[in-house]
């Protein structure tokens, strides 16, 4: 009976039959990629003003800089000058003997002195034996700042020399021309000598 069966099952199949399909159609073109959007630190508007933010922040610190160095410059220049300038008392006595030139100015400083620190008392003694005056007149001007004394109708001692008491803190470093004019019996003032100063 089995038998029977598996005949008629083998007579009732079909040959298998190759049927041709229809291929896809081609693929079209590729499709663009999707856009990405950066964050924002990371867009050239961002780095650009991060960066123009550090060049300007180094400018200023550069400018900074310098200014801090400019007033430290300043603030010793000017404590130089007050200390320079400042009256003070004298703690010590020096005689300073400086021939005038009875011609004109000189060509070098007819005296170079040491400015001295602590200051002392200058005691400045000009010789004017050369010149038949009775009394005079001495003015002191410093280079480049102006006039500094002016001493009328002094008389020279027994030497014949005119001393002047100085003391050092009120004149700074610098030059100093000293110049000397005679009284006439007529009371008219006429050149007598030059000096030429210099404190460093």
């Amino acid at each position: 009976m089995n038998g029977k069966k598996s005949k008629k099952s083998l007579r009732l199949r079909k040959p298998a039959v190759q049927e041709d399909l229809p291929l896809p159609p081609p693929p079209g073109p590729p499709l663009p990629a999707p856009e990405i959007e950066p964050a924002w630190w990371q867009k050239p508007a961002t780095v650009a003003g991060i960066a123009l933010v550090a060049v300007l922040a180094c400018v200023v610190a550069a400018v900074a800089q310098l200014s801090a160095n400019r007033d430290r410059a300043l603030a010793a220049d000017l404590e130089t000058r007050v200390k320079t300038l400042t009256l003070r008392a004298a703690s010590s006595q020096r005689a300073v003997r400086i021939a005038p030139n009875p011609r004109s100015w000189s060509a070098e400083p007819d005296a170079t002195i040491a400015w001295p620190e602590p200051p002392e008392l200058l005691d400045l003694y000009l010789p004017v034996g050369y010149a038949q005056f009775p009394t005079f007149a001495v003015t002191i001007d410093k280079v480049d700042q102006g006039r500094m004394m002016i001493l009328q109708r002094v008389m020279p001692d027994s030497n014949r020399e005119i001393r002047l008491s100085l003391n050092s803190s009120a004149f700074g470093r610098g030059e100093y021309r000293i110049r000397i004019e005679g009284y006439t019996w007529q009371g008219e003032r006429v050149d007598a000598g030059w000096v030429r100063l210099v404190m460093r």
